[in-house]
């Protein structure tokens, strides 16, 4: 059965046009297709992968958070979970169904484009992203894992599962690199010493500009939110640090502060940084100049 076929058996009115999506990155989970009938236009998604993920990024959030990148349901439970918060809207499933052994989503088509980076935008829109993600961290929660129902573990042993995972990381996708071998003993032992933060809620653990659209100047919606995780927010600032700049964490900070104290990362941005690394947020920099990133939140 081709794939024009097992699409159209999700909807009633006959397919006019399909748009193959590319997100432009490599290791995406995901197959997304632009589908337009006579009713108007969908997205329809689908994963790509029929075994367990071994890409750093999906085997790290499949180890630690139980993502699996192989069920749609994740997807559909954080787009629920966002749907819910006001300022961003997140696509509404309008769809569910399994088709010769594939899950499928029907999902909204929203309005906005793809842009570059969060650090050339307004003020205003900074703001926004900050208010936006604070609303997001005010939904606390007592254990990490995921949004599907499924906890991995209470918050007090995430350090504990977040050490076995970076360690199994490296043994997996790092043995050729010798810094960061070099450094994961290190690494393990502030894990260690270090205490757990108090503040787990939603965190987005790809957080970057290519996850949202935007129109006439402002975010007009969250639409890859796959990787949506439950665990400490210092994770999220930690990310963040990478996709803005001096300039851009100001108006970010200011909208964030008008719901949420902004959390003090100063104990935990090296290590959450190297496991960032591990998982390849931002692509394999070399691990010293990943970790030399300049301090934004401070």
């Amino acid at each position: 059965m081709t794939t024009d076929h097992r699409l159209q058996q999700l909807f009633d009115d006959p397919i006019d046009q399909i748009t193959v999506l590319d997100p432009g990155y490599s290791g995406h989970a995901s197959d997304v297709w632009l589908v337009k009938t006579a009713a108007g236009e969908c997205v329809v998604r689908s994963s790509r992968l029929k075994e367990a993920p071994t890409h750093e990024f999906w085997w790290g959030c499949y180890d630690l958070f139980g993502i699996d990148p192989r069920s749609m349901q994740h997807f559909a439970a954080n787009a629920a979970m966002l749907g819910t918060l006001a300022d961003i809207p997140a696509p509404r499933i309008h769809k569910h169904q399994l088709i010769e052994g594939r899950e499928y989503l029907v999902v909204e088509k929203m309005n906005g484009q793809a842009f570059g980076s969060f650090a050339t935008q307004s003020d205003a829109l900074l703001h926004q992203l900050g208010v936006w993600l604070a609303r997001v961290h005010a939904q606390r929660c007592d254990y990490f894992g995921n949004l599907a129902g499924d906890p991995i573990g209470r918050s007090e042993s995430f350090h504990t599962h977040l050490a076995r995972t970076m360690k199994q990381l490296v043994e997996l996708d790092c043995t050729n690199d010798p810094k960061i071998k070099a450094q994961l003993g290190a690494m393990l032992h502030a894990l260690d010493v270090l205490s757990v933060p108090a503040h787990f809620c939603p965190i987005f653990i790809d957080l970057d500009s290519s996850q949202f659209l935007i129109h006439e100047g402002m975010l007009s919606a969250v639409v890859d939110v796959e990787a949506y995780a439950v665990g400490p927010r210092e994770l999220d600032f930690v990310g963040l640090e990478y996709v803005l700049d001096e300039r851009a964490a100001i108006p970010f900070l200011e909208g964030y502060a008008t719901v949420l104290a902004p959390p003090d990362i100063t104990d935990y941005r090296t290590v959450y940084r190297y496991f960032y690394r591990l998982l390849g947020v931002q692509g394999s920099a070399d691990l010293d100049l990943w970790l030399a990133q300049r301090a934004l939140f401070l």
